[in-house]
């Protein structure tokens, strides 16, 4: 038992170390509890060390790491559509590393209908990005156009240059909410994976922290 939790606690890293000891604490108990003493019965308890840690206990505190500053507000923007992917993918791993191939027909239909917002999202998200980037692209040459031109031409000069600076300065006002969509989008695809996750939790349709 003592080699499980060992190894359990080598996959631990992204905690924190009072998360750590209160994973090792609460399956060493568990353990304890249920009498298991070898490797192998922990192993067929629980799955294997590197499976109940990427793969279940990772995520869960993923999803209450979300949950807490959620609930605070504590968001920081710059992390925050790093932590919801990093948490979805979590959740995917949780739910096929833990459920049988049988079990998994509900979850990956489930999976599927979760995927479809972020499919859609995603797809808005790269048509938007390629109308910003050829928007940059734009400003940026006609301003340069516009700049020779107008030692040829002056009004002509000018007016291309008026465009340029225009496209370049309409890139600069939608940048904000094009990163306020993304983010937030993101976000909620995310929270649909965690009802997803506690669902089948509830469901005990693969298994949960005992």
């Amino acid at each position: 038992m003592h080699e499980y939790i060992d190894e359990l606690k080598s996959h631990l890293t992204e905690l924190t170390a009072e998360e750590q000891l209160d994973v090792i604490n609460f399956y060493t108990e568990y353990l304890a509890d249920a009498g298991i003493e070898t490797y192998a019965a922990a192993v067929d308890k629980l799955g294997t060390p590197v499976q109940l840690a990427r793969k279940k206990v990772l995520a869960d505190y993923s999803i209450k790491a979300s949950q807490t500053m959620d609930d605070t507000g504590a968001q920081t923007q710059s992390k925050q559509p790093q932590r919801d992917v990093r948490t979805i993918w979590l959740i995917i791993l949780a739910i096929l590393s833990f459920a049988t191939p049988v079990g998994l027909i509900i979850p990956a239909i489930l999976i599927t209908i979760c995927v479809v917002p972020f499919s859609i999202i995603f797809s808005i998200v790269v048509t938007i990005a390629a109308f910003f980037l050829g928007l940059l692209l734009m400003g940026v040459i006609l301003i340069g156009a516009g700049g020779y031109i107008i030692f040829t031409s002056f009004w002509a000069g000018v007016l291309v240059l008026g465009i340029g600076f225009t496209a370049l300065g309409l890139f600069l006002l939608l940048l904000p909410i094009f990163h306020w969509l993304t983010v937030n989008g993101i976000h909620l695809v995310s929270q649909l994976f965690q009802k997803l996750y506690n669902f089948l939790n509830e469901k005990n349709h693969f298994g949960k922290r005992v």
